[in-house]
């Protein structure tokens, strides 16, 4: 009996820690690939002679018309109609929403628990404790 509960715990740890690299990995190239998306949006607005640092921001929280006025107000650019610059803003906005997206840290955060978890369960790591406890006098 031992030995099965020995085998299970150990079995489910170590298939998590596969799982969660597998996972890392992904979310890791998921990453980069929003930054290179975030990065070719602002490329586009500084090749137009528009400051990404601070129209993108605007464009993501106040929408690409705000952003859009607020630049004609600015430097006198007309930019409402230009659609190119409208699909960099969105979807510099939509890798944005995606990279801040709780939903996949979640899934680390109960992948790391569960591991966590199986090693504590295991038997021989009571045994450990058992026997690095003193002894009572």
């Amino acid at each position: 009996m031992e030995n099965a509960l020995y085998y299970t715990l150990s079995t489910i740890a170590q298939t998590l820690a596969g799982a969660l690299a597998i996972l890392v990995a992904a979310v890791l190239f998921k990453l980069s690939s929003l930054s290179k998306e975030r990065e070719l949006a602002a490329d586009i607005l500084r090749n137009n002679g528009i400051d990404p640092d601070i129209y993108l921001p605007m464009a993501r929280d106040r929408g690409y018309e705000a952003m859009a006025a607020r630049v004609q107000e600015v430097s006198g650019l007309v930019i409402a109609q230009i659609d190119f610059l409208r699909r960099a803003c969105a979807a510099a906005t939509a890798a944005y929403k995606t990279w801040v997206n709780l939903r996949l840290f979640t899934a680390l955060g109960a992948t790391v628990g569960d591991i966590a978890a199986c090693l504590v369960a295991l038997p021989y790591v009571w045994l450990i404790v058992a026997m690095v406890r003193r002894p009572s006098e």
